[in-house]
């Protein structure tokens, strides 16, 4: 199997420090210019301490090093290589780099089986595709200590080198589980104790959604997503036990799905300190 190139400091230091996706690490390489960085330096102590193969390049062997992995990653073949600037993922970069193997997703039965917590809180992803979207909500999950994100096998992002990147780390930080089914998904997290709160922006009237700042939300909870063009499917959105909306006061009545997660965990991490957000 072909080894990925992750980069960039936060990426790298969450690689080493968290490594969610138990992906073995194969080596690292520096710019040797950039050594003396602070935060360069955190990475060159994890990396003695881990026994990590470390090797340092000048500026030139390192763009083509660079240059020859984002060529022949299969992210890059399957997407328009328009849509990739060069020069704006060699700064990217940082001046480190690492080949790593491939994500691993968590396994959800046991995570419910050994290591629920009272307080733990789940994001449930209803076909979100965009890549852009995927990191962000990432990033907001990690920020917020969130226990893992909760994907449908296909109809998803891929958990690779473009994810890693948008999401400055957080893919490296926050455990994915990957299902077959949403629903059957939805099922098991019942029985193992979670509630599941369905997002929706509550425009169809037949349907009874509570607002979410008022709600009170009990634990485990599991917050479930849907695409901004679909929302929730409608099966996933029958097996939630609330579904609840963020009650706009502007004009704007929709908004991105990556801002929908934060606001909601916001509102959720407020809840349970029992505090009315």
């Amino acid at each position: 199997m072909q080894a990925e190139c992750l980069y960039g400091i936060n990426t790298i230091l969450s690689l080493l420090k968290v490594n969610a996706g138990h992906r073995k690490i194969y080596s690292i390489y520096i710019v040797t210019g950039k050594k003396d960085k602070h935060r360069l330096q955190e990475i060159l102590r994890i990396t003695e301490e881990k026994k990590i193969p470390l090797k340092y390049l000048d500026r030139d062997q390192f763009r083509k090093l660079f240059s020859s992995s984002i060529l022949s990653d299969s992210e890059y073949k399957t997407h328009d290589p328009a849509y990739f600037n060069h020069s704006e993922e060699f700064s990217a970069a940082q001046g480190v780099i690492a080949f790593v193997s491939g994500y691993n997703y968590s396994d959800m039965e046991t995570a419910l089986r050994t290591e629920l917590k009272s307080g733990s809180i789940f994001v449930m992803l209803d076909e979100v595709t965009d890549v852009g979207n995927f990191g962000a909500i990432l990033r907001i999950c990690s920020a917020f200590n969130v226990d893992g994100v909760i994907v449908p096998k296909n109809r998803s992002v891929s958990p690779g080198r473009r994810a890693s990147r948008i999401s400055s780390g957080a893919l490296e930080e926050v455990r994915i589980f990957s299902v077959t089914n949403l629903v059957n998904a939805i099922k098991m997290l019942k029985a193992g104790g979670c509630w599941i709160y369905g997002t929706t922006p509550g425009e169809d009237e037949t349907e009874k959604v509570a607002d979410a700042a008022s709600t009170g939300f009990n634990f485990p909870v599991v917050l479930v997503f849907g695409n901004e063009q679909k929302g929730i499917g409608k099966l996933v959105k029958k097996n939630c036990d609330l579904l609840v909306k963020i009650v706009h006061t502007g004009k704007m009545q929709s908004l991105n799905v990556s801002v929908t997660v934060g606001i909601m965990l916001y509102i959720l991490r407020q809840s349970e300190k029992g505090i009315k957000a």
